[in-house]
């Protein structure tokens, strides 16, 4: 049987206006698609131009920390809070001052967050010493100021009685040690003589107290 070649052209006629009409929706799925991502970058680029750069920590630190330039990232904030904060250009200038207070990462810092240590006098030194977990504060940290009550080694003979150091020390540094699993490995910051008393001590205990 013959085909009708007017059915044929209805036929590609109604296949073409299916595809026709197929591709507007299309194209506005596209259109749309593109407005979406122009605006994005429109929107992204303008809050990255409304925020500002300040100093943030890398990690979380604890106070008494001394600053370090691997503890320190680039933090954006709106351009009225930055007024708070020490801006990024500033960075560099907190290098060596030491935290008052202990942050989590990605804080912000303030100006008041920190303070400068100051460099040892001629008659100050920095001594080391191995003290029991048990005989240290909860919560000590660097730049407290500590009484020292010093036990003479058993081992002597004739050993005086405990004594305390005749003036307060601050604390310098607080380390655990990978071979004293009882102990932290304590400096202080004192007098010379502080040097001798620690060397001639078979113990010592931490007392805190008002700086």
């Amino acid at each position: 049987m013959l085909n009708n070649p007017g059915s044929v052209e209805s036929s590609r006629d109604l296949a073409q206006g299916k595809t026709t009409k197929r591709s507007v929706p299309d194209i506005a799925v596209g259109i749309s698609l593109i407005l979406i991502g122009t605006l994005g970058s429109l929107f992204l680029y303008r809050s990255a131009s409304q925020t500002v750069p300040v100093v943030g920590v890398a990690r979380s630190l604890d106070r008494g920390h001394v600053i370090t330039a691997s503890d320190l990232q680039a933090v954006y904030v709106s351009p009225e809070s930055a007024r708070l904060f020490v801006l990024g250009s500033e960075a560099n200038s907190l290098i060596g001052q030491s935290l008052g207070v202990s942050v989590v990462e990605s804080t912000p810092l303030t100006q008041s967050m920190l303070y400068d240590s100051q460099p040892l006098s001629n008659d100050e030194a920095l001594t080391a010493a191995s003290v029991d977990i048990g005989n240290i504060p909860a919560n000590l940290s660097v730049n407290d100021v500590v009484r020292l009550v010093l036990t003479p080694d058993a081992t002597i003979t004739n050993a005086s009685p405990p004594v305390m150091f005749d003036e307060p020390v601050s604390i310098w540094a607080i380390e655990r040690s990978d071979e004293l699993s009882n102990s932290l490995v304590v400096t202080f910051r004192g007098p010379l003589r502080l040097s001798l008393a620690i060397a001639s001590a078979g113990n010592i205990r931490i007392s805190l107290v008002n700086s």
